[in-house]
């Protein structure tokens, strides 16, 4: 998708609840919260912002992978 995005010179409205794809393929980031824009950063910005709904959204992925991680059960030989 990368690719195709560096070849045409088109926007691209991508939606996304994963945060590792929107900061990998996205320009811009937009967060919504209840049906209203929360914010619209570039992805350097978006990382380092205060607002609260920003860094709540944030925090709950990263808090997904790792309680994600710990459920994963033992490999069995």
């Amino acid at each position: 998708l990368r690719a195709l995005l560096a070849r045409f010179p088109k926007t691209v409205l991508l939606v996304t609840h994963d945060l590792d794809e929107a900061l990998y393929l996205g320009d811009r980031i937009a967060l919504l919260s209840e049906g209203r824009l929360v914010a619209h950063l570039d992805p350097h910005d978006f990382l380092r912002s205060n607002e609260p709904e920003v860094r709540a959204y944030i925090q709950a992925f990263h808090r997904g992978e790792h309680a994600a991680g710990r459920a994963k059960p033992e490999a069995r030989p």
